[in-house]
């Protein structure tokens, strides 16, 4: 699938959750309770994921730890 539609695709299931999470809370309206389990998951799940995502993409191209100009000066 090429950018445009996999832009489509994640504008178009936030407009839906957004749209459901209204209806939601329109049919729901007393506070919601928050715990903390939840929200930290949500909070640090983002921030793990992206960093093992890069850890494991860097660890099979080849790249090291050193900078362009280290290399140059070697």
């Amino acid at each position: 699938m090429n950018k445009a539609g996999w832009l489509g695709l994640l504008w178009g299931a936030a407009l839906l959750l957004s749209a459901g999470l209204r209806f939601w809370g329109a049919r729901h309206p007393a506070p919601l309770e928050v715990r903390s389990g939840p929200v930290l998951v949500l909070l640090l799940a983002p921030a793990v994921l992206i960093s093992l995502w890069m850890l494991l993409s860097s660890r099979g191209s080849g790249e090291s730890g050193q900078s362009d100009t280290d290399q140059e000066s070697a």
